[in-house]
């Protein structure tokens, strides 16, 4: 596995460690999740896709879309 040096905002620094404790995990981990995040995003992109943010209803199944995710 390489490694690298990444430098962040305080802020996002601080984001970074909410996010990983709440989610039980490593903040290495969390930089992966959003690097796969960010990967599948750049391939529906080439393809002509968007990402949306989506509620769905448990018990229809129903599905509203929120919004669109933009700018990745």
């Amino acid at each position: 596995m390489s490694k690298f040096t990444v430098s962040l905002s305080a802020d996002i620094d601080k984001r970074l460690t909410e996010i990983a404790a709440k989610e039980g995990i490593t903040k290495s981990e969390a930089v992966r999740r959003a690097m796969a995040l960010l990967s599948m995003a750049e391939k529906e992109k080439e393809k002509g896709n968007s990402l949306a943010i989506v509620r769905e209803n448990p018990d229809s199944h129903e599905v509203q879309v929120i919004g669109r995710v933009v700018g990745l």
